[in-house]
């Protein structure tokens, strides 16, 4: 692990949203109550409009429109929600610096992530059931690389902007920041108390994945190339889908063969419906 001193320019960003924290640790019990999740996300009039927004865009085509938060949530469920105040705490978490193409560019990138994790983690079981760390970990990986643009918007902007051909982006990352946004990932994760599995996602989401048995980490690196496959990412992919294919275990390949174009277009709906 790198000395503290090399990650002091991050100490400029504040701690992780409360309310995503208390709502997140609520909904991993098990007597959670949709009533006492209620009353958390009233007290965060920016959560709860938002809410509100969503629940009733078209992604969900509701038959009247919900007005009240405890109904919104009976509607989307404990895994829905639990999704949706992730991925809206991240967003406002990040909001001051959005009004940047490239910054609101990385950010539908962590969201389309966590949407393609989601469904790997699906095809990836035997039974079929969504691992419910993949969203939230595949959401995260990137929090170094939201984490460097907010606090060096400029020149991380030419990193991205003005690439040099042929070197290893995470190399020139280390060259002009001292460290590269895995490391940047992790270190954030640990300050902020987040689960260790993001911690250890974010400082690995960039590996190649191993040809063992999927596991978190292994799932997540894949999730990341799909992602760039599908044009989602802010770097031009270097894999096609029937590469990312090969990587899952026997099996998932059959029960994941989307066509590429019909699944950006609906990943594509629900990132709109967050912007």
């Amino acid at each position: 692990m790198l000395p503290d001193d090399h990650f002091q320019d991050l100490e400029q960003l504040p701690q992780f949203p409360g309310i995503a924290t208390k709502v997140l640790r609520v909904l991993s019990r098990d007597d959670a109550r949709m009533a006492e999740i209620a009353g958390l996300i009233r007290a965060d009039a920016a959560l709860s409009s938002e809410l509100l927004r969503i629940v009733n865009s078209p992604l969900y085509a509701v038959p009247s429109r919900i007005s009240g938060i405890q109904q919104a949530l009976v509607f989307l469920g404990f895994d829905e929600t639990r999704r949706f105040v992730l991925a809206a705490s991240m967003k406002s978490f990040f909001r001051t610096a959005m009004r940047m193409d490239l910054l609101r560019g990385i950010w539908r990138h962590s969201l389309a992530c966590a949407i393609v994790c989601e469904e790997l983690s699906i095809a990836c079981s035997a039974s079929e059931g969504r691992d419910d760390r993949a969203y939230t970990t595949g959401l995260l990986a990137d929090i170094g690389r939201l984490g460097l643009f907010v606090v060096h918007p400029r020149r991380y902007s030419e990193l991205l902007t003005k690439p040099v051909a042929g070197s290893d982006p995470l190399e020139q990352e280390r060259q002009v920041f001292g460290i590269d946004h895995c490391q940047a990932g992790a270190w954030l994760a640990a300050k902020w108390g987040l689960p260790e599995e993001v911690k250890r996602v974010a400082a690995t989401h960039h590996n190649p994945p191993a040809p063992a048995a999927v596991d978190l980490e292994k799932l997540v690196q894949t999730g990341v190339l799909l992602t760039g496959v599908l044009g989602f990412d802010v770097a031009a992919p270097p894999h096609t889908m029937q590469e990312i294919r090969a990587l899952l275990p026997h099996e998932a390949q059959y029960r994941f063969d989307p066509d590429p174009v019909t699944m950006k277009a609906r990943i594509t709906d629900k990132l709109d419906a967050f912007d």
